[in-house]
């Protein structure tokens, strides 16, 4: 298992003034741990805030050409993507029974950028194939799914030097986490005004969720392990439990079985606007 290494971070952490001070350490630490690395290659398990994929949503997708938006203070450019590996892992994944999605271009945004940035310090400082899991337009693919395809990723780059990355989680709520399905483009100044009014407005409804940091507790347990016992019960009232937005750990999941070794965690931190999280395995 020397030639992988696991990594798993929430993203906006350091955007500037976000009070993720413990987590931002982590950040650091584990970019550090990837300089030494020095993977060959980036396989990326991130996610989209219904950005990307408006129109058709897939469950699973892996792109062969990607850009970033560049959206919340983000990266812009073009990812070096290995677009021939990415092709023969679509096959190979077919021929598996996984009935995976090929994205020949995608303009990725914060979820595959902000911690691409983190940890590889820009964009194009390795090759990177990113692996789309769809966490924000329900249904999204329970979590032993998630499991089933990271570990089998894993097992296609087994002769590779490879660093996976999940991208997101962990628990929390946010009511304009996705926007209506009007059909209607936004742009990226309406979304960030939309999404400001519908969360303020629920704040003074009361209507924000109140989480506690159990489900976190669960989740962080589960891959710190290499059981697979708890994949099913995780995803168990998943909103209720955990919040809209705790589906964004099915980008950790994959992560964590295509590693196929236990994560430690590196920090967390939990409080009522949001919840952060890095880990590192090597």
């Amino acid at each position: 298992m020397k030639n992988r290494l696991t990594v798993c971070a929430s993203h906006l952490v350091t955007l500037p003034g976000a009070p993720h001070g413990p987590v931002r350490s982590a950040i650091a630490t584990a970019r550090d741990a990837v300089s030494a690395f020095d993977p060959d290659l980036v396989v990326f398990f991130g996610t989209d805030h219904r950005r990307a994929f408006r129109t058709v949503v897939p469950t699973f997708a892996v792109v062969l050409s990607a850009t970033a938006q560049g959206d919340v203070a983000g990266p812009v450019g073009s990812y070096d993507v290995p677009s021939s590996s990415g092709r023969a892992l679509v096959a190979d994944l077919v021929a598996h029974e996984f009935d995976v999605a090929t994205a020949y271009e995608a303009a990725l945004d914060h979820a595959f950028g902000h911690t691409a940035r983190d940890l590889l310090g820009t964009i194009t400082a390795k090759p990177v194939l990113p692996i789309f899991v769809n966490c924000a337009s329900p249904p999204h693919a329970t979590f032993r799914r998630a499991a089933s395809l990271g570990r089998r990723v894993g097992e296609f780059f087994a002769d590779r030097r490879v660093l996976y990355v999940g991208s997101g989680g962990l628990a929390h709520d946010l009511p304009g986490f996705r926007e209506p399905e009007t059909g209607v483009v936004l742009t990226e100044e309406e979304r960030q005004a939309w999404i400001k009014d519908v969360n303020e407005r629920a704040r003074r409804e009361g209507t924000v969720r109140a989480l506690v940091r159990k489900w976190d507790e669960e989740f962080l347990d589960g891959i710190g392990g290499t059981s697979w016992d708890w994949l099913d019960s995780i995803g168990a009232d998943l909103v209720e439990r955990g919040g809209n937005g705790a589906a964004e750990c099915l980008t950790w999941t994959a992560a964590w079985a295509a590693g196929g070794r236990p994560l430690r965690t590196l920090a967390h931190e939990f409080d009522t606007s949001g919840r952060a999280v890095v880990m590192s395995q090597a």
